[in-house]
C-alpha cells in the first residue's frame, strides 16, 4: 500500500542556491493556482504519487495520465482531456535524446496546442529535464505563457516516520531511523522508493543493506517470494516446476531489458488488438515464455488492466535488466535450453548510444545500473554519461582507479553539474580514504574559472555526504578563508569541514576563530549562508548571546 504524506517543493527560480531548503520549501499544495508547471524529481521520489494526489485534490476538475499515453492518443479523441487540469505524468520515460530536434516534448506541446493551452503539470526526473531549453520551448503552451519549474524536496522527518508507521514490523520509527543514520544508509530515508524498500528489507530479518545495489538486490529477491494474487492469474498455465530465485530475476530482468530498449509500457498475457504499448508474450521465443509467465506472476510486474502488466517501477526495471545485461556480458546468463550466452559489452554500449555519443535519455537508469554489475562496461559508460551513472545506479563497488576516472569524467561535464549539484548524495562513496589525494587536488589546484569553481563545489558537496576524511579538514577550511572563491563554494567547504573534522574542543576553537575573522573583515565577502551555518554551530550552545 502506497502511503501518501504532504510533500513539499522548490521553486527553482527562487533557489540561487546560497539559501537554505527549509527556508524555500513550500507544500505543493500551494501551487495549486498556477496555470502550469514542472515537477521535478529522483526516480522513485514520489512524483506519480504527488501528482496522484493533486488530481485527487482538484476532482472532476483535472485528469491524470501518463506521457506515453498522452503522446499516443488524438487529443479530439479525448474528451476527458478537455477543460482540464491535466497531469501529464513522465516525459523522462518518453524522451529520444537531447540532440533529436523532434523530441518528445515538440509532440506535448503541439497537444496542448491542440487542446487550446489547457492548465497543465509535467513531471520529469531533474537529470532529463533539459534547464532553459525545455522551460522556454513549454512557456509558449501554458494559458499564460509561464511556467513554474519545481523540484521535489526530499522526504522530511516527519514524512519518514508516517510512512514507516505504516510499515509492517517496524513498532519504533524514531530508532529505525537513528539505526539507518548510524549505519552510514541515511541518504535512503530521502527518496519514498528506497525507504519502502529499505524497511521491507530490515524487517525480513536479513539485516541492513551497505549499498544501493545490495538494498535493490534483496528487495528485489523479496518481491519474487511475495505473490500477489492479482498476478495470479498470470501463472495458471505455468509448468509445475517453481524457478530458483535466479532464474526469475533472469527472466524478469531479460522481460524488462525488451520492454526499455523497445520504449513499450509493459506487456500483456494473451494478445491486445492494436494496444502495441503491450505486446503479448507469445511474441517471445518459445522457451523464454513460460519463465516469463512465472516472473510476471511475482510483485516484480503490477497489474494495471485485464491481462496487462507493468514492472512494479521503472527503477526496479532498470535495476533488473543492468543486472541481466551484465551477466550477458559475463557469459553468465542461459538460455531455458541450457545455452550460455556472452555478448561483448560495446555491443551492449551501443545499443543504448545516440548520435551524439552520449546514453540517450530513456536509458540512462538503464545503462547507470550495467555500470555497477558489469565492471566491462563501466568504462564506456562513465566516459558517455559519468552523471547518470551516479544519479541512477550505484558506484560504491568501482574500484579506486574507476571512481578517479568517474571524477575526471564528471570534470569535463562539470558545465552540467550546475542543476544536478544538489545531488551530491548519490556520488557520496566517492568520499572514501583511497580518494583523499584526489580531492584534495580539486581543493586546491590554482584555476578559479567558472567551472572549475562549480565542480569545486560539487565535490565539497560530495564530501559534506560521504564517510569523514578528517584529513582534509584543514584543506575545506583554507577554501572557506580564501578569497578567490565563490561564497557558495565556501559554503559548501564549511559545511563539509563540519562533517568530516572530528568533534571536541579544537573544532569548537576554529570555528570560534573563523567567526571571529568572519565578523572582523579578515574572511572576504562573507555570505548569509556561511554565517548562518556558524551561528547554527556555536549559539546559544557554544557562545553567549551578544
Amino acid at each position: 500500500m502506497t502511503v501518501r504524506v504532504s510533500r513539499t517543493c522548490t521553486d527553482l527560480r527562487d533557489d540561487d542556491g546560497r539559501r537554505r531548503r527549509r527556508d524555500l520549501s513550500r507544500p505543493i499544495a500551494e501551487f495549486r493556482d498556477r496555470p502550469a508547471y514542472v515537477l521535478l524529481g529522483d526516480p522513485g521520489s514520489g512524483k506519480s504519487t504527488s501528482f496522484e494526489a493533486e488530481r485527487e485534490a482538484l476532482g472532476r476538475n483535472a485528469c491524470l495520465v501518463t506521457a506515453r499515453r498522452f503522446l499516443a492518443g488524438d487529443p479530439d479523441a479525448h474528451p476527458e482531456w478537455c477543460n482540464r487540469t491535466l497531469f501529464i505524468d513522465g516525459l523522462d520515460e518518453v524522451r529520444a535524446g537531447s540532440r533529436d530536434a523532434r523530441t518528445p516534448l515538440d509532440a506535448v506541446c503541439r497537444h496542448l496546442d491542440a487542446l487550446s493551452r489547457p492548465r497543465f503539470r509535467l513531471s520529469c526526473r531533474e537529470a532529463d529535464w533539459l534547464g532553459a531549453n525545455d522551460r522556454r520551448n513549454l512557456a509558449g503552451f501554458s494559458p499564460d505563457g509561464d511556467i513554474a519549474v519545481l523540484r521535489l524536496d526530499p522526504l522530511t522527518d516527519e514524512n519518514v516516520e508516517q510512512i514507516l508507521r505504516a510499515s509492517d514490523g517496524i513498532d519504533d520509527p524514531r530508532s529505525f531511523v537513528t539505526a539507518a543514520r548510524g549505519k552510514g544508509v541515511a541518504g535512503f530515508l530521502e527518496n519514498p522508493q528506497c525507504l519502502n524498500l529499505l524497511a521491507d528489507v530490515v524487517t525480513a530479518g536479513d539485516g541492513w543493506p551497505g549499498s544501493r545495489l545490495e538494498l535493490f538486490d534483496r528487495a528485489c529477491r523479496l518481491m519474487l517470494l511475495e505473490h500477489n494474487d492479482e498476478h495470479r492469474i498470470a501463472a495458471r498455465t505455468s509448468a509445475p516446476e517453481a524457478a530458483n530465485e535466479d532464474e526469475l530475476l533472469d527472466a524478469a530482468g531479460r522481460l524488462c531489458t525488451v520492454l526499455l530498449l523497445a520504449g513499450v509500457a509493459g506487456c500483456a498475457t494473451a494478445p491486445c488488438g492494436r494496444d502495441t504499448d503491450y505486446p503479448d508474450l507469445s511474441r517471445c521465443a518459445p522457451e523464454y515464455r513460460e519463465p516469463c509467465r512465472r516472473a510476471i506472476s511475482t510483485k516484480l510486474f503490477r497489474a494495471v488492466a485485464d491481462g496487462r502488466f507493468q514492472p512494479v517501477h521503472r527503477h526496479v526495471a532498470e535495476f533488473l535488466a543492468g543486472r541481466h545485461l551484465a551477466r550477458r556480458i559475463a557469459g553468465e546468463g542461459r538460455s531455458p535450453r541450457g545455452v550460455r550466452h556472452g555478448v561483448p559489452a560495446r555491443r551492449i554500449v551501443a545499443l543504448m548510444t545516440g548520435h551524439d555519443g552520449g546514453v540517450v535519455t530513456a536509458l540512462r537508469g538503464l545503462s547507470a545500473w550495467i555500470a555497477a554489475h558489469s565492471c566491462a562496461a563501466r568504462h564506456d559508460l562513465i566516459e558517455r554519461d559519468p552523471i547518470g551513472v551516479g544519479l541512477y545506479g550505484d558506484v560504491g563497488g568501482f574500484s579506486t582507479d574507476q571512481k578517479r576516472e568517474l571524477l575526471a569524467s564528471l570534470q569535463v561535464q562539470s558545465s552540467r553539474l550546475a542543476p544536478v549539484s544538489r545531488l551530491a548524495t548519490a556520488f557520496r562513496t566517492l568520499a572514501t580514504p583511497s580518494m583523499v589525494p584526489v580531492f584534495g587536488g580539486i581543493l586546491t589546484a590554482s584555476g578559479r574559472e567558472r567551472t572549475h569553481q562549480s565542480f569545486a563545489g560539487f565535490a565539497a558537496r560530495v564530501l559534506a555526504r560521504g564517510s569523514r576524511l578528517p584529513c582534509l579538514s584543514d584543506t575545506l577550511l583554507a577554501v572557506v578563508r580564501d578569497r578567490t572563491w565563490l561564497p557558495d563554494v565556501k559554503s559548501a567547504a564549511l559545511d563539509a569541514f563540519l562533517h568530516n573534522c572530528p568533534d571536541g574542543r579544537e573544532k569548537t576553537l576554529r570555528l570560534r576563530e573563523l567567526l571571529a575573522d568572519v565578523h572582523a573583515g579578515r574572511v572576504p565577502d562573507p555570505d548569509d549562508e556561511l554565517l548562518g551555518i556558524l551561528l547554527m554551530r556555536l549559539y546559544p550552545e557554544e557562545l553567549p548571546p551578544s
